[in-house]
């Protein structure tokens, strides 16, 4: 099982630039069948989206990753998770692309990034 778990809000870059859009892309490079990978957020509101989608290996671009569009930011925190079900070790890649009001690219978050930004 992998489980990513950040604190998401519209200056998560520190940039000049508040982010106020987001686009997860999930990618399956694992070997088997796949598995099942859900993504979604919460505030002190409530639950603002919810995706749950499968991604599995081989080489046809539409089974092996899947990009939800479009995700709204605001100035409140909230909790952005992406966890699967497979217990196989390093089966995702995962980037996030932050955008600004007028859906320009600010910055790529990669699983790296998001492991030194929990630190």
């Amino acid at each position: 099982m992998a489980a990513y778990i950040m604190q998401m809000y519209e200056n998560v870059l520190q940039t000049p630039i508040p982010v106020k859009y987001i686009d997860v892309e999930v990618a399956y490079v694992g070997d088997g069948e796949g598995t099942d990978v859900y993504v979604g957020a919460a505030s002190n509101h409530g639950e603002i989206y919810r995706y749950l989608f499968h991604v599995s290996a081989g080489s046809k671009a539409a089974g092996n990753h899947q990009v939800i569009h479009h995700l709204d930011v605001s100035s409140e925190v909230y909790d952005l998770k992406i966890v699967s079900n497979s217990s196989v070790p390093n089966h995702l890649v995962i980037r996030i692309y932050c955008r600004s009001g007028a859906g320009e690219l600010i910055g790529v978050l990669s699983e790296h990034q998001m492991l030194k930004l929990a630190n």
